[in-house]
């Protein structure tokens, strides 16, 4: 899917990109944990949060990742510092965040179908990770996609997780663009003709957040589960001596 956009609309989705400095850090209550956002300019949303299952809106990522150029280069970043408080009795077992890319690149061709002497091309980087004071460093991902011509879902998530108490989630994600413009021929065969120029866009729809937690077992938990493992080791051994 390929769509252009006039120079009125380019204009004004550049503006609608520039970051709103409203009311600064927010604070969430989920149920079994709080998170807040040390960078937020806009409140994120929970959208749900039920059976150890919490999904964030990123309200602040979607209004600051999306740009589009005609000419030249252009480009936006967004910054998450996300601290994740969980409830006495829960731990987080994984996090993840998704959404869909949305990019546009013009057409690159002369009359005829012939390639032109422009280009275009965007690109759409994210660098994920989670630590805690006493471990560190527990989950470090990154992605990168380029060249999309309509809309892409993606999901970056991490790997099966145990942390319990204070967790850092760090999220950094870029959009650029490069669009070039190119000359149509001369005809018949005369010099170039008129430029023309084409719209390379790129932006980040609806990114979610989404965390997963889980009840801690208790230690009396523990301890009927290694009676359960013994019991039935007692009953293998009975079972071979047999």
């Amino acid at each position: 899917m390929t769509f252009y956009l006039p120079h009125a609309a380019l204009c004004a989705l550049a503006l609608a990109s520039a970051p709103v400095f409203a009311q600064g850090p927010t604070t969430l209550e989920a149920s079994h944990f709080s998170i807040g956002n040390s960078w937020a300019y806009e409140s994120d949303v929970i959208t749900s949060d039920a059976n150890g299952v919490t999904r964030i809106s990123l309200t602040d990522a979607a209004k600051t990742l999306k740009t589009a150029t005609t000419f030249s280069e252009n480009g936006d970043g967004y910054s998450g510092n996300f601290s994740v408080t969980l409830r006495p009795g829960y731990r987080m077992t994984g996090f993840s965040v998704s959404g869909t890319m949305f990019g546009g690149l013009g057409a690159i061709t002369e009359p005829g179908g012939l390639p032109g002497n422009g280009n275009t091309k965007n690109t759409m980087r994210m660098d994920l990770g989670a630590y805690t004071p006493a471990t560190g460093s527990v989950s470090d991902m990154r992605v990168d996609y380029s060249m999309i011509d309509g809309k892409l879902p993606f999901v970056l998530a991490s790997t099966p997780l145990s942390l319990t108490g204070e967790v850092s989630l760090s999220m950094w994600n870029m959009v650029t663009v490069t669009s070039w413009p190119y000359n149509l021929p001369g005809y018949p065969d005369g010099p170039p003709g008129q430029l023309v120029y084409t719209l390379a866009s790129m932006q980040v729809l609806n990114p979610t957040l989404t965390i997963y937690t889980s009840a801690v077992p208790e230690p009396e938990t523990y301890a009927m589960l290694l009676a359960g493992m013994a019991v039935i080791g007692l009953a293998r051994r009975r079972r071979r001596a047999a």
